[in-house]
């Protein structure tokens, strides 16, 4: 019996051992591989489990492209300079030094899950001669030993070549007799154009007596590859000079003059330790004999500063006035650095007062602006108000105003403002602590005399943040009823609680509370009745156009007057170039926001609206302030750039950790697959299989926000509780899902299929050809051959990034578009399709496609004719439009200047003059008289042939 348990044991432990295996060794790469340059080298991981397909990414950023995969039996990638096994292993065929850095494996499993591990590759080059050589005296060849016979003092050199990476040497002196040595620090070189290093080590070497000599030998001790063991050198001597006498060796000439000098600094220490006494003892009497006087020297030195106001003539300045001033003055320097707002963390801060644009909102549901609130005829409920807006709405950015407003003096004189950012505070700070704590030091003020300030004066206080504070409360704390005073609580002092609840003692009669809040937020955060509630809403279109207004001129004058910097040098113009425009500049901000809708499908989001207008600006704007051909026209660009945008700024805002970079790709990647699984029918996400910490970073980035709203309840306290997450924005939702979706066929097949409608089918192929995914050309055939989309198809084109890659997949989808129908160009009223639908006919013109027919039925058409690069097209068409005179006869000349005439141009159903004027009639015949056209037969073919009978005019011999 006692054996089969032990036998059973046996098993547990055998299982349970390959389970914590299993566990663990899913996936392992060595951490590090060294190889020669010009050397093969492979970078073998161990792989446990069933696979389908596996990626290398060249860095640690999983959603570049991967350089090289193997999905089942097939392959991509490698260009030549790689190689993958059978069993995923990456092989470098001949190492250079551009291949040295990390390397990432990404296995996805036959069970839907993935793993990834990550290795680095150091690339060597060994020197010639391959160890440590000296100078002359030897020859540089390995190994190398000499003997060396010397007569006077000298010094020997030693180095190595050209090695890499930087190495370090040393020497090994043996058999010393009658020789004293001197070691140099090691001297680096490093040689830009091949990334190696010269090193040189230099000894100096002292003949003591009339013979002697030493074997020396120098060695690179951490290079155990190379040979390093024949590098030796023998000095000898007998050149017959005498010892030197005692009485003038260097070593006691040098031990003299230390004396001299030691003694020398012990004299300067007592002297200074003794008049430094005799200057304290002189002070204290001086203050003893003041103190005898009756003289009183409490002032501190914050009193002395000259006072902010300007006292009337023939009155004097009491200490409390002095007092109060200096605060305000105080307080005022501090707000002065807090004015500012970042829209982009790798730009810097904007002041708030050249860009605030007052919105619109709701005052206790009335319309109303939000610029009412700072009316001197504004009255509060109670002298209390809640700002609610959701994130990015700008509530930060209107207490800054508020703040900007009092530090200027544009409000009431006769006010005191603290700004708190109830972040930092919880309900138990006493808010006169707060305020020391922001004071510099040195200025003496006291908790209890900020208090007394604050009960002598009008105070408003902001209170930014509510839903960033952690109150977890359903009843105020009866610590702050002013009608009662447990605990000993002194009436004089007010906390942050007293300001929420409205429990503020008796003392405090002319404070007004100002509170900002999320519609949303994580906490059960209060504020509580009476207030007035006022919602932020969005930018109108007249607002956004007038912050557009406000950046670019800001730009301009900043640009125009902006310093020589330091790396760029002077803020010259070079030929071609130009100054910034705010006039131009809001113009192109302006037709880049019209592009794909951007500034209607973020109108919801003013964080992202606002962020993409300066990433637009700051695309166009260079460091010396001149403007740039730059078109940020694709949608991918646009939404990447927010994403890297937002996390950006989280990573500023923790001040970056190591692990941060690699934490927010993961991130997205988990995000990519939660989007991924709920197929995208709902933008609500369910947080099985992310951790708290993950929702917490993604809430905080922006990727993710929570759902709730701010409610009274039965107790008069404005609350909040989460009623689920949803992405940020759809775009983030769909972006990450066809981020997720290269990794495997099937899904990305999936998550087309299953969208919810075709718009969303076709954002989704969108982010897909601009995220460089694999499995796109497999996706967009899908949905082409059930919905025929053509003008779809072009848009799912233009986004792909890359010229060779456009062209790549024109040529995959040539049967689609050689196919013999006609195609309908619609949506030229979008500037976005006019952008696409101008580098598709490029391509295909590139390609040599040709295409069987052309419909034009908008107006659009003519303009965008002008500018298109026409491929082979057998028939161009226009349908059921009605020409003018100049119209029509533009178009035939448009046509004539192509290098690809079209093989029949026909009006459908169209209206065109029934009479052309001689001029007209003149134009069409140069027209057809001009290179390609005039033996072409196209343009009187079809009703245009009959039609320019009918109008006397001869066509093309």
């Amino acid at each position: 019996m006692s054996l089969l348990v032990e036998f059973i044991l046996f098993l547990i432990v055998i299982s349970m051992g390959r389970l914590n295996a299993a566990e663990s060794d899913v996936l392992y790469c060595d951490p590090t591989y060294v190889v020669e340059i010009d050397e093969s080298l492979t970078l073998q991981c161990s792989i446990s489990g069933e696979y389908d397909s596996i990626f290398w990414f060249r860095g640690t950023d999983t959603s570049a492209v991967p350089f090289i995969w193997l999905e089942g039996d097939v392959g991509g990638g490698g260009y030549g300079e790689y190689n993958m096994t059978d069993d995923g292993a990456l092989v470098i065929n001949s190492a250079g030094l551009h291949h040295e850095g990390i390397y990432t494996i990404w296995v996805y499993f036959q069970d839907g899950t993935y793993e990834t591990a990550e290795t680095n590759v150091l690339v060597t080059i060994v020197p010639d001669p391959a160890c440590p050589t000296f100078n002359t005296m030897c020859n540089a060849t390995c190994p190398s030993s000499c003997s060396v016979e010397v007569a006077e003092d000298g010094q020997l050199m030693c180095f190595i070549n050209w090695s890499r990476p930087k190495t370090t040497i040393g020497w090994n002196i043996t058999d010393r007799s009658g020789i004293s040595f001197t070691v140099h620090e090691a001297e680096f070189v490093h040689n830009a154009d091949s990334d190696t290093w010269n090193t040189t080590l230099k000894l100096d070497y002292t003949l003591d007596v009339s013979a002697g000599g030493a074997t020396v030998q120098c060695v690179a001790p951490e290079r155990e590859n190379w040979d390093t063991s024949g590098t030796t050198m023998k000095l000898y001597y007998a050149i017959g000079r005498d010892k030197p006498t005692a009485s003038t060796t260097p070593q006691e000439v040098d031990t003299g003059f230390t004396m001299i000098i030691v003694i020398v600094v012990l004299i300067i220490v007592v002297t200074t330790v003794i008049v430094l006494l005799c200057c304290m003892v002189r002070r204290r009497q001086r203050k003893s004999r003041k103190e005898l006087e009756g003289n009183e020297d409490d002032e501190d030195r914050g009193e002395e500063m000259e006072p902010l106001t300007t006292q009337p003539q023939g009155s004097q300045t009491t200490k409390d006035q002095r007092r109060e001033n200096l605060l305000i003055r105080l307080l005022r320097e501090l707000y002065e650095k807090e004015c500012f707002i970042k829209p982009l963390p790798w730009d810097g801060p904007l002041p708030i007062s050249s860009l605030y644009i007052p919105c619109d909102c709701k005052i206790d549901q009335r319309r109303a602006n939000i610029g009412e609130l700072l009316s001197s005829d504004f009255q509060f409920d109670h002298g209390r108000v809640l700002i609610i807006a959701d994130l990015g709405y700008g509530k930060t950015a209107f207490t800054k105003h508020v703040v900007d407003r009092w530090r200027t003096g544009e409000d009431d004189q006769n006010t005191i403002l603290i700004n708190v950012l109830l972040k930092e505070v919880n309900k138990d700070t006493r808010l006169s602590e707060y305020v020391l704590h922001m004071l510099p030091p040195g200025t003496a003020f006291t908790a209890e005399e900020i208090e007394e300030i604050l009960r002598r004066n009008v105070c408003h206080i902001l209170l930014d943040g509510l839903d960033e504070l952690s109150m977890s409360m359903c009843d105020p704390p009866k610590k702050y009823d002013k009608l009662e005073n447990p605990d000993g609580l002194s009436e004089f002092e007010l906390f942050v609680g007293h300001l929420l609840t409205g429990s503020i003692p008796y003392s405090y009669e002319t404070i007004s509370v100002w509170v900002t809040s999320r519609e949303v937020d994580d906490m059960d955060s209060h504020f509580k009745l009476p207030y007035t509630k006022v919602t932020i809403s969005a930018f109108s279109d007249q607002q956004l156009n007038e912050y557009i207004n406000k950046v670019c001129k800001h730009y301009s004058e900043s640009g125009k007057s902006k310093p020589a910097d330091p790396l760029l040098g002077p803020n010259t113009v070079e030929d071609g170039e130009e100054l910034v425009n705010a006039n131009e500049l809001m113009k192109r901000v302006t037709e880049t926001l019209e592009y794909d809708d951007i500034s209607e499908e973020f109108a919801a989001a003013p964080l992202l609206l606002i962020m993409i207008i300066h990433i637009i600006v700051s695309k166009i704007v260079d460091p010396k302030g001149r403007m740039k051909t730059v078109e940020l026209t694709k949608l991918t660009t646009i939404v990447q750039m927010v994403i890297i945008c937002l996390e950006s700024r989280y990573k500023q805002k923790i001040h970056v950790r190591e692990n941060v970079p690699d934490q927010l790709k993961s991130l997205e990647e988990k995000l990519g697959m939660l989007a991924m699984r709920r197929q995208l029918k709902d933008a609500v996400v369910s947080m099985d299989g992310i951790s708290k910490e993950d929702i917490d970073i993604a809430l905080a980035v922006g990727l993710l926000r929570r759902t709730k709203e701010v409610t009274g309840n039965s107790s008069n306290l404005a609350v909040s509780s989460c009623s689920g997450i949803r992405f940020y924005h759809l775009y983030f939702q769909e972006y990450l899902a066809a981020k997720y979706a290269r990794f495997n066929k099937k899904i990305a097949g999936q998550l087309i299929a299953e969208a919810t409608d075709d718009d969303q089918r076709v954002r989704l192929l969108k982010f897909m050809a601009g995220s460089v995914n694999p499995h796109f050309r497999g996706a967009l055939n899908i949905f082409i051959e059930t919905h025929y989309a053509w003008n779809n198809f072009i848009d799912c084109i233009y986004e792909i990034e890359g010229n060779a890659e456009q062209e790549e997949t024109i040529k995959h989808f040539r049967k689609y578009i050689e196919r013999r129908v006609n195609r309908n160009i619609s949506y030229l009223d979008k500037k976005y399709h006019r952008e696409a639908v101008s580098t598709y006919f490029a391509l295909c013109k590139r390609t040599n496609m040709k295409i069987p027919g052309v419909i034009f039925s908008e107006y659009a058409a003519v303009d965008l004719l002008e500018h298109l690069d026409l491929p082979l097209i057998n028939d161009l068409l226009f349908s059921g439009l009605s020409f003018g005179e100049d119209t029509f006869v533009d178009i035939i000349e448009y046509i004539s200047r192509k290098d690809n005439i079209p093989v029949n141009i026909k009006f459908i159903s169209c209206e065109v003059p029934e009479i052309l004027s001689d001029k007209s009639k003149e134009r069409i015949q140069t027209a057809c008289q001009r290179g390609e056209l005039k033996n072409s037969q196209s343009i009187v073919s079809g009703s245009l042939a009959a039609y320019m009978q009918e109008q006397g005019v001869r066509g093309p011999r």
